[in-house]
């Protein structure tokens, strides 16, 4: 295998382990995969509108007024009057939201962790300068 195949490769394998440790986390926090997403999303985009996630995540309108009256339902987020269109509603994450994500997030990091345990600090320091270099 060419190197550059092998390092494609091995980067698909990181995002298949990384969604299955995502899968194992949510259950417990009682939401899915697509929410948990959806208020990542929030929280990096505070202004958007129902539309801008449809966009993102390639869902119809429908199912993204259904995802969000869930997420509203769990007081996760709310619908406000967007400050700029009369048309629109600004959709943010609540208070509640946020503690949950960070909560949902620290588990998530403890289990991706797992994944380094077996490397020095040398070789952490070296990995982190490395993805530092990805232009993400």
């Amino acid at each position: 295998m060419e190197l550059d195949q092998l390092i494609t490769y091995k980067f698909r394998e990181i995002k298949s382990s990384l969604s299955a440790y995502l899968t194992q986390v949510l259950p417990s926090y009682r939401i899915s995969p697509v929410m948990m997403y959806t208020l990542e999303f929030l929280r990096k985009h505070p202004d958007c509108i129902a539309v801008d996630i449809a966009n993102e995540f390639g869902l119809t309108r429908g199912a993204v007024t259904q995802l969000l009256d869930k997420l509203e339902e769990h007081g996760l987020v709310v619908r406000k009057p967007h400050p700029t269109s009369r048309r629109s509603l600004s959709i943010q994450v609540t208070d509640h939201g946020n503690a949950l994500i960070n909560e949902i997030l620290a588990a998530y990091n403890k289990k991706i962790e797992q994944l380094f345990i077996n490397y020095s600090k040398e070789e952490l320091a070296t990995l982190k300068q490395l993805l530092e270099k990805l232009p993400l």
